[in-house]
């Protein structure tokens, strides 16, 4: 008989096992009102050595607050500080990871039904999953965005990932395209797989349209969208590996150049894995192209349309971007008024260039007036029109013409 081997997978703590941690190594220390809780809610995806980096760092903080190198007792902000600067390992040289920069909802000007839309399928789900439990609703798998380019999809993304304080992963098209034959499939089971790890988290597919497409309807057409597409549905049904069983093997199968566990893994791939804390949203501004198997009920079953700017959100996006710059005798209402068909991204860009209009004409100059808002007006030009907005307002999932965008 040959000697039996096993293989244990030991997986990233969980918010009560970094809770354990946490209490664990702060005993030593001397503290001030400390959140554990708190904390441990925020170190999603730290494994143990990542937590005892971050305690090191908030004693390192700590220290410095004081200027004298003494031990002083560590605080909730020494920890805030220590968050920014320690990285999970598991976030470490990983595709798709990414360090989103911190967008609140109220920088985001306008838009109120739709932040109430995303709140309800991107941040209950996440934050309180235990009411979907108590009514018997399942939670919803996926969310896709769509409407006007320039109507700050990404950023809306950003804002709920923030609020939730989730691992936040992305995918475009140039990271997963490659010359390699099974290389993007590869790299989306894999970010699958990390998502999972990492839960709770967000998966944000920008452009998916780019990204996978729609299938041909004769059938003809085998590309590297439709491999894609098939591996991401794959993977949103649960048909993956998991990564929290235990895996088991012989010391025979590694000298006939099988992995311990290869069996197993291999039975894995035809059961379920838990995507229940990882919630998917995709973004496109072509929603005509994205193929119906997607928008089933169990995938992206959550459709949400970003309008433009109305007279409302302009005005209240002017006046978080006019924050920024110092202006003067500026009249933004009217300013609201007849920028109708400017997109936010094309507000910002007009306040932006309005600024260099004060800087070219005076690199001294200390504020923006009313008039180089005049000028930036005949070089920044909208991005929409009625044609545009009227065909994607008669856009209606289920029942639409695809042909209304192309």
């Amino acid at each position: 008989m040959s000697e039996k081997s096993v293989v244990i997978l030991i997986n990233v703590p969980t918010k009560p096992q970094r809770l354990d941690i946490l209490s664990t190594i702060t005993k030593h220390l001397v503290t001030c009102d400390l959140n554990l809780d708190l904390i441990a809610d925020l170190t999603n995806g730290f494994v143990g050595a990542d937590l005892t980096s971050l305690c090191n760092e908030a004693v390192y903080s700590a220290m410095t607050r004081r200027n004298d190198n003494q031990i002083s007792a560590v605080e909730m902000q020494d920890f805030y500080c220590a968050i920014k600067k320690v990285i999970p390992s598991l976030q470490k040289g990983v595709e798709g990871v990414v360090d989103i920069k911190q967008v609140d909802w109220q920088d985001i000007g306008g838009l109120h039904d739709v932040k109430q839309q995303i709140k309800q399928a991107v941040e209950w789900p996440m934050l309180h999953p235990e009411v979907f439990k108590r009514f018997g609703l399942p939670v919803s798998k996926g969310v896709l965005l769509y409407g006007p380019p320039g109507c700050c999809k990404t950023t809306l993304v950003r804002a709920a990932a923030t609020a939730t304080r989730t691992t936040f992963l992305s995918l475009n098209g140039a990271q997963l395209f490659s010359p390699f034959v099974g290389e993007s499939e590869r790299i989306v089971t894999e970010t699958f797989q990390k998502a999972r790890t990492l839960a709770p988290s967000i998966l944000f597919l920008d452009e998916i349209d780019s990204i996978v497409g729609k299938r041909s309807e004769g059938g003809s057409h085998r590309g590297v969208q439709e491999r894609l597409l098939s591996t991401l549905l794959n993977e949103m049904d649960g048909i993956g590996i998991r990564l929290d069983d235990k895996v088991t093997g012989s010391s025979t199968e590694e000298a006939e150049g099988v992995m311990p566990g290869q069996t197993q893994v291999k039975e894995n791939r035809k059961s379920d894995v838990d995507n229940s804390r990882v919630l998917v949203v995709a973004a496109t501004n072509r929603p005509d192209l994205v193929d119906a198997a997607l928008l089933r009920p169990g995938r992206l079953d959550r459709i949400v349309y970003v309008p433009h700017p109305d007279y409302q959100a302009r005005l209240e996006i002017l006046k978080i971007q006019c924050k920024k710059i110092p202006v003067n005798d500026v009249d933004i209402e009217t300013l609201a008024t007849t920028t109708q068909y400017y997109t936010g991204a094309d507000l910002t860009s007009l306040c932006r260039e309005a600024a260099m209009f004060a800087m070219t004409e005076n690199l001294e100059a200390n504020e923006v007036r009313e008039r180089y808002f005049h000028a930036a007006l005949s070089v920044v030009k909208p991005s929409l029109n009625d044609v545009l907005i009227e065909k994607y307002k008669n856009i209606h999932f289920g029942k639409t013409n695809q042909s209304l965008l192309k």
